[in-house]
């Protein structure tokens, strides 16, 4: 298995993927869209690839067929009442195929991108897991939990 930088043709690869990991949002959370339209993921693949793009994309390949995919964006604060100056890495999703895990790929893709956004001079990660996610790759990869946020709709 080899993790590396997305590339724009491994879009169409990454796109069942990511297909997949919304409609699991959209099953369990109100918050997002039953229906999520096709240019959410065209215009996150174009800004992926723009020049100075604060976002990163990797893909996680098996004899060259992409079985998963880490993205993270890159955000700095500064000059924040509250917060100090800082530059925050936050993986926002990791995805992999049903059939490959438990083979680590995923613990393989978090340890890629975490190191891909320390080399960009991140002083922290951060990883928003939702409630329902019964996923423990948070915790294998040595996540703790920041503050819980709960929510009441009317």
């Amino acid at each position: 298995m080899k993790i590396r930088l997305a590339k724009k043709e491994d879009c169409l690869s990454i796109l069942p993927l990511f297909k997949e990991l919304d409609a699991k949002h959209a099953r369990n959370s109100m918050d997002v869209k039953k229906e999520i339209h096709l240019d959410r993921y065209n215009l996150l693949f174009t800004n992926v690839f723009k020049e100075e793009s604060n976002l990163i994309l990797s893909v996680a390949e098996v004899n060259t067929l992409v079985v998963g995919f880490a993205l993270a964006k890159i955000t700095q604060v500064r000059n924040n009442f509250i917060f100090k100056d800082s530059v925050i890495g936050e993986v926002l999703y990791v995805a992999v195929h049903e059939e490959q895990k438990r083979n680590g790929i995923g613990r393989q893709l978090m340890t890629d991108m975490e190191q891909r956004l320390i080399s960009k001079g991140i002083d922290k990660l951060e990883l928003r897991v939702y409630s329902f996610n019964d996923e423990t790759l948070p915790e294998k990869v040595n996540y703790k939990p920041k503050y819980t946020v709960y929510e009441k709709y009317m």
